[in-house]
C-alpha cells in the first residue's frame, strides 16, 4: 500500500484510491463497497450522513476490472462531481486532458478519450449503456464503446484506444433528459 493511503485507510477501509482533476475541485477519496452498492450516495468518509456523499466505484468493478466507473453528485454547491461539467467545453479539456486516479497501491493517470451526455436506459433497451462497459478485452464490446464514444462526443480529443486498454469512467447527474448523466471517459496512459 501507497504510504500516503495506509493512514486514511486505517480510517475506513472502504477506500479504493483516489481521485484528482487539476482546474477543479475534484480532489477527493473514493470508496467501493460492492455489498452495499450506493453506501456512499449520502454518506461520507467518516461514515456520517451527507447529502453529497462521497465519489464511489460501481459495485461491479473490482481492482481488476478493466474500466472503473466512478459516480459521483452534481452539487449545486460546487462540490463532488459538479466541475466535472467543465469538460463540456473543449478548450477546458485541452488544458486539463489527464485525470489522476490513484488506487491504493499504484499512482495512475488517464487521458481523456471523451466527454458526452447520456442517460440511464430502461433494462429493456437493447443500446450500448455505457455502465455496463466493464471488459475492454472483448473485441467487439470494445468496439462497440469506441463506436458509441466517438459518435457522442462533445468533441474530437484525438485520443485513442486499444482493445485490452485500462478506463475510468467519471459519471454525475445532468439534467439535460430524465436520467440524463454526463460521462467522462478516460485511458490510462
Amino acid at each position: 500500500m501507497l504510504a500516503k493511503y495506509a493512514p486514511l485507510y486505517e480510517q475506513n477501509h472502504d477506500l479504493f484510491g483516489w481521485l484528482r482533476i487539476d482546474g477543479t475541485v475534484i480532489d477527493y477519496p473514493v470508496m467501493h463497497t460492492p455489498t452495499d452498492p450506493e453506501k456512499y450516495l449520502h454518506t461520507n468518509f467518516n461514515r456520517e450522513y451527507s447529502f453529497g456523499g462521497i465519489p464511489f466505484i460501481d459495485a461491479n468493478c473490482s481492482a481488476d476490472s478493466d474500466n472503473l466507473l466512478i459516480y459521483g453528485h452534481n452539487m449545486l454547491d460546487g462540490s463532488m462531481f459538479r466541475t466535472l461539467l467543465k469538460y463540456q467545453q473543449k478548450d477546458f479539456w485541452q488544458r486539463n486532458p489527464v485525470i489522476s486516479f490513484n488506487t491504493l497501491y499504484e499512482e495512475q493517470e488517464y487521458e481523456v478519450v471523451a466527454a458526452f451526455y447520456d442517460k440511464v436506459y430502461k433494462k429493456s433497451d437493447t443500446n450500448f449503456k455505457f455502465y455496463q462497459f466493464y471488459d475492454t478485452s472483448d473485441q467487439s464490446s470494445f468496439d462497440e464503446a469506441m463506436a458509441y464514444y466517438r459518435e457522442h462526443a462533445l468533441y474530437d480529443t484525438g485520443v485513442t484506444a486499444q482493445c485490452g486498454d485500462l478506463f475510468l469512467t467519471l459519471v454525475t447527474c445532468a439534467y439535460q433528459t430524465e436520467n440524463g448523466r454526463f460521462v467522462v471517459v478516460a485511458r490510462k496512459k
